[in-house]
């Protein structure tokens, strides 16, 4: 039986504290069977440890070029250029650090071919903020990133569409990210037992924040959204996530300003059972974010069978919108988005709960791990299969 082409993933910063993509690069290593390679800051690396297990980190030079363009001196290269000999096919995850030119560098110099997973980094949204260092980034490495790759794989159509401001060539593909489903059969306990935790009554409403407290995410906007709508209501704010340039008291001290001190409950981080608890638990999901690729979280609520208010940031509303699992707001207005939470307070249980089934059905359809992996195998094939042809026709 002839072996399987051998893969080797690049990204950078694969700790935990790095949010969606090591989540991604993780579940591109179980479907391909692949090796992984982090440019990681060394004291990130042991403060929060290797996002998963098996990844050969290699540690960033001290000072201004490592923590800002994530170089790693050629001393440190050494193993990780060893597993890049052997790859029949690398990937490169994320950009505008030197991890991207190491793998072009690689790439030329085994000739092998390669892929590129943007993670959103092609949003012109990216590019509203240190637009200068990153567009020139962009002009002398990124277009040849591009054109070269085998395959560009973008988690959803409107990822790639909005892409389309700086690259649209015939290499891109759509491959969803995939999401395991949660059991639904203990929603109505975990209804009960989270109410219960956050002194909320049996019948309130309960929205859930899930991701990182970063401006980009928009928390404190969700407070105040929340609060508009909410004031004189049955209803709860739940927000879970660690403190990352907004925190937890600032989503209090708004909550309590805005006349709902008992109704805002900023939780922190949470993981694991209790994360899918409050999930399986939530009427609805909420994210005001301004750029969401995929938005892991948000396809984690629907796998646990909770409908979605989402912003026009979040990607996958394109896709989830028609199948009427949530609210998809046309724009960023706060008035919008308290209209929606409002709604959301307002409409029966038994719809809610149509949503939520509604969204797990697309979550089982088209994120499923089965279905992800036999995409991502196909086109390893393609361009491995490719690269040879190629190589025996020169």
């Amino acid at each position: 039986m002839k072996q399987s082409p051998k893969v080797l993933l690049t990204s950078l910063w694969l700790v935990p504290s790095s949010g969606g993509i090591p989540k991604t690069v993780s579940k591109f290593r179980e479907a391909l069977e692949a090796k992984v390679v982090s440019f990681t800051d060394a004291e990130d690396l042991a403060e929060e440890g290797s996002a998963f297990p098996g990844i050969e980190h290699v540690p960033l030079m001290r000072g201004f070029l490592g923590r800002f363009y994530g170089w790693a001196p050629r001393s440190k290269r050494a193993h990780a250029e060893s597993l890049a000999a052997e790859a029949d096919l690398l990937t490169c995850h994320v950009m505008l650090r030197y991890h991207a030119n190491w793998v072009m560098k690689m790439v030329n110099h085994h000739e092998i071919p390669y892929w590129f997973i943007p993670h959103g980094q092609l949003d012109p949204y990216v590019y509203t903020y240190r637009a200068a260092i990153k567009k020139l980034w962009l002009w002398l490495f990124g277009k040849r990133l591009l054109r070269n790759a085998a395959h560009i794989i973008f988690s959803t159509e409107q990822e790639r569409r909005k892409a389309a401001w700086f690259y649209e060539g015939a290499n891109t593909r759509v491959v969803h990210w995939p999401v395991d489903l949660i059991d639904t059969a203990d929603k109505r306990v975990a209804q009960a037992e989270i109410r219960k935790e956050i002194g909320a009554s049996e019948g309130a409403r309960v929205f859930v924040f899930l991701g990182r407290l970063h401006s980009m995410k928009r928390p404190l906007q969700t407070v105040e959204a929340f609060c508009r709508a909410a004031r004189d209501e049955d209803a709860h704010l739940v927000l879970m996530g660690m403190e990352q340039g907004v925190r937890l008291e600032e989503c209090s001290q708004l909550g309590r300003e805005m006349g709902c001190a008992d109704k805002v409950h900023p939780l922190g981080p949470v993981y694991g059972a209790d994360k899918e608890r409050y999930l399986l638990g939530a009427d609805a999901y909420i994210s005001l974010s301004k750029r969401e690729n995929f938005g892991h979280t948000a396809a984690e609520a629907l796998a646990a069978g909770t409908p979605v208010i989402l912003s026009p940031g979040n990607d996958l509303a394109t896709e989830l919108a028609p199948r009427e699992c949530g609210w998809f707001l046309k724009s960023d207005s706060m008035d919008e988005a308290v209209a929606a939470i409002y709604d959301c307070i307002d409409t029966e249980a038994l719809e809610i709960e149509a949503k939520g089934r509604r969204g797990r059905e697309f979550i089982a359809e088209e994120c499923s791990f089965e279905g992800f992996a036999q995409a991502l195998r196909e086109l390893r094939n393609e361009a491995v299969g490719r690269a040879e042809s190629q190589e025996q026709g020169a």
